[in-house]
């Protein structure tokens, strides 16, 4: 029979073990943990750009009958950014597909709202340290 003496070196062996393979696996879990994080501030982030680009188009179609209308639906889309610096392009077409001021629209013309943001990644993966994001919505006018 085996005194408990003999057992304990088992029993340190088992730490020692234990303690390599959890600073064998931390490092792994930590990077897995920011790149999902990452993920998900990057993923907001371009949903935002999304809702934002959609915004500006649904007011330059229903309620922009003003004088400077591409303005005030570049204001409208930068403001539904939620916190972004929203790069914003405005272009409205005539039903015959001629590029024309926003002010001379009628129905039956289009507006395309463009929004444009470069996310700055917090931790510095694989893809770089900038990822470029834009969405582009075009509505025609009611």
């Amino acid at each position: 029979m085996r005194s408990r003496l003999q057992r304990e070196p088992d029993s340190d062996r088992a730490r020692g073990q234990a303690l390599v393979e959890f600073t064998l696996v931390v490092p792994i879990f930590i990077l897995l943990l920011a790149g999902m994080i990452d993920f998900g501030f990057g993923l907001y982030s371009y949903m935002s750009v999304q809702a934002a680009a959609r915004e500006g188009a649904r007011l330059g179609t229903t309620d922009c009958a003003a004088a400077d209308c591409a303005a005030a639906v570049t204001s409208r889309t930068q403001g539904s950014g939620s916190g972004l610096s929203l790069a914003v392009a405005v272009a409205c077409t005539s039903a015959a597909g001629v590029a024309e001021a926003c002010t001379a629209s009628k129905t039956g013309d289009t507006v395309t709202v463009t929004a444009s943001y470069t996310y700055n990644m917090i931790w510095p993966l694989a893809f770089g340290t900038q990822i470029p994001m834009a969405s582009s919505v075009k509505m025609m006018l009611e």
